[in-house]
């Protein structure tokens, strides 16, 4: 019975080494599910000792799933560590599509760092599954900056209720119903935003502009002084009455706040453009934009200089200022390829994709030697669908600059996604030509020849792979996968050995290796790993199950039994551990019921042969008693 016992461990184990390979992971839904439940009411701002207690219990309940990614995530993003937060948050997201907070706070932390393209895509799909109003009051960000202002507004208005004291969700609804040319809300909103915080320096000058805009220059400049009052230090505060108090002709108070200001306007343009220079060598590109702004108030037809405002307000991180600036200096017939190029970059900062395409396209026109522009916007293309222009801007960009490795790189991918897999083969050869330890390259052309049957060369590829990164998890699987199809046993018990010694915190890896050894018949190896997996995670359902099969294989039921019975409690739904606990529990007992009816069966037949014996013995005599009878008969008739 060992021996049955032995060859079905061994293939179980060969068949879970496969799916492990693959990306299959056990587990039951209906567990998965309430780990989602449990994971989706943490946050980073949730009390450590809460997020303990719910990664406790996901870990009981699906280990492998994506909602403990998620909360790795969590506390990393606590933790303040973003890269690594962001990589949990992906790979959360890839494992479990359903579990929307991955996507959402995904996309608030790609929003900080300003990709905003993307994570207006994650935080409308989190808002649009789940409605969480943190998600809709960032993608409401979102939309206003993109000048999307029905849509802004309706996402401010879905986070209100949760939001009922954030001066900036009303500084956002103030702006959405201006851009709407709603000017009465717009008003509504900033009078509620000042009521809640009566010193807030924005509210006031938002205040103001709308003001200025409906020619009530007094009230204007009635909020910039309550503005001033806040931060009296503010140059640009002071700038901005200035200019006020000089269109309503007030020049003598216009002079003093451009005193404050430190722009004299006595002196001359020269004087300007050197003090703007000098800022701009200290990085002080804040005064830099004073002094050019200074001197087109002087000077409204001074050629270049709104170029050199757009370019300082950009240096600043203002870049609505900046795009005002290079809008101006197009409207002066002032257009260059670098203009374009900048106004461009802006626009796609801001998601605001088809102002983005047509200046880059623009500036290549001006000067099709810009390199950037032509990138940007072969980038742009690929990521709204476009392939075919996104690889003629590619192809375009390489006849230019023939030895960039990265333009045959992300060529090859363009071209992969349209399936012209001949053609990304030669591209991506050319980028290794070019940068041999490029191991980005060596993965992606290793998957495609792997997509097209390619197992050698793939392996050829993904062996570079981690030579030049021995952590690229992803190239090591498929490497293991590669070999368990071709029964290379030996190169994957390699794999998985550097594997667990570059993890030994995981437990997966402990496993992986022991079941390989397993495999192998090297039963004293396979159980240490089993054990190794098991000291770092107790409940490890699949080491147990390993485990206890190596006991049945030995003759140890007893201990086989308890381990399979532990297994079974780790996770009910991992059928294996189940039916031998069962088959182990029960058999005894059926065994005894049948040796029983089998012993009561022997005896009654028995019983019956004997009956059947003494039947026939007294026919026997009878028939014999008869025999002598007739005999006698026969005789004395014959007398």
């Amino acid at each position: 019975m060992n021996d049955i016992f032995s060859s079905r461990a061994l293939r179980s184990g060969i068949v879970v080494l496969a799916l492990l390979c693959c990306g299959f992971t056990w587990g039951g839904k209906d567990k998965c599910t309430e780990a989602r439940e449990v994971a989706e009411k943490i946050a980073p701002e949730t009390p450590a000792p809460d997020r303990a207690e719910a990664e406790e219990k996901v870990r009981d309940l699906c280990p492998d799933g994506g909602s403990a990614l998620y909360l790795r995530g969590v506390s990393l993003e606590a933790e303040r560590k973003t890269d690594e937060a962001i990589a949990a948050y992906r790979s959360a997201a890839v494992k479990d599509p359903q579990l929307t907070s991955a996507n959402g706070r995904l996309g608030l932390l790609l929003l900080a760092r300003g990709s905003r393209e993307e994570a207006s895509v994650l935080l409308f799909e989190a808002v649009r599954q789940k409605g969480d109003s943190r998600f809709a009051r960032a993608l409401a960000d979102v939309f206003l900056e993109g000048k999307l202002y029905s849509l802004a507004l309706n996402q401010y208005r879905q986070a209100q209720p949760s939001f009922p004291t954030d001066v900036n969700l009303y500084l956002g609804m103030a702006r959405s119903y201006s851009g709407l040319g709603d000017q009465g809300n717009a008003l509504g909103s900033l009078q509620e935003a000042l009521r809640l915080q009566p010193a807030n320096a924005t509210v006031h000058l938002e205040l103001a502009s709308l003001y200025q805009d409906q020619s009530r220059y007094d009230q204007a400049a009635a909020h910039l002084r309550q503005a001033i009052s806040s931060d009296s230090g503010n140059a640009n505060y002071h700038f901005r009455l200035a200019q006020l108090l000089e269109l309503m002709g007030k020049r003598d108070e216009a002079e003093k706040e451009y005193a404050l200001t430190g722009v004299q306007r006595t002196v001359t343009a020269a004087d300007h453009l050197k003090r703007a220079a000098k800022y701009e060598d200290a990085g002080e590109y804040a005064l830099a934009a004073a002094e050019y702004a200074a001197l087109l108030v002087k000077d409204p037809q001074m050629g270049g200089v709104r170029e050199k405002l757009g370019d300082a307000q950009l240096a600043a991180g203002h870049d609505a200022e900046a795009i005002a600036a290079y809008e101006d200096a197009l409207q002066k017939k002032e257009d260059s390829s670098r203009v374009r190029y900048h106004l461009g970059m802006l626009y796609e900062r801001k998601g605001d994709l088809e102002e983005a395409v047509r200046n880059f396209a623009e500036s290549l026109r001006l000067d099709p030697v810009n390199g950037d522009a032509r990138r940007r916007l072969a980038d742009i293309y690929a990521l709204r669908g476009d392939l075919p222009l996104a690889v003629g801007e590619y192809r375009e960009l390489i006849t230019r600059q023939a030895d960039n490795p990265l333009n045959y790189l992300r060529l090859a991918r363009l071209l992969e996604k349209q399936r012209n897999y001949r053609e990304a083969v030669t591209a991506y050869d050319k980028a290794l030509s070019l940068d041999p330890a490029n191991s980005e390259a060596h993965r992606s052309i290793g998957f495609l020849h792997l997509h097209l049957k390619q197992p050698e060369q793939a392996e050829k590829h993904l062996q570079e792979v981690l030579k030049l990164d021995q952590r690229n998890s992803q190239a090591r699987d498929t490497l293991i996968s590669i070999y368990v199809k071709q029964k290379r046993y030996g190169d994957t018990t390699t794999l998985l050995e550097e594997d667990a010694k570059l993890n030994p915190e995981s437990a997966d890896s402990q496993y992986r290796l022991g079941v390989m050894y397993a495999f192998k018949r090297e039963d004293e190896k396979a159980r240490q790993q089993f054990d190794a997996a098991l000291q770092l995670r107790p409940n490890h359902a699949r080491a147990l199950n390993a485990l206890g099969k190596l006991y049945l294989k030995q003759g140890d039921r007893e201990k086989a039994r308890e381990t399979f019975a532990a297994a079974k409690k780790a996770d009910p739904d991992l059928l294996e551990p189940v039916e031998l606990w069962n088959k182990l529990s029960v058999t005894p007992k059926k065994y005894a019921e049948k040796k029983k009816s089998h012993g009561a069966k022997h005896k009654a037949t028995s019983k019956k042969k004997a009956s059947s014996k003494k039947k026939v013995s007294s026919k026997k005599k009878a028939s014999s008693k008869k025999k002598g009878s007739s005999k006698k008969k026969s005789r004395k008739s014959n007398r």
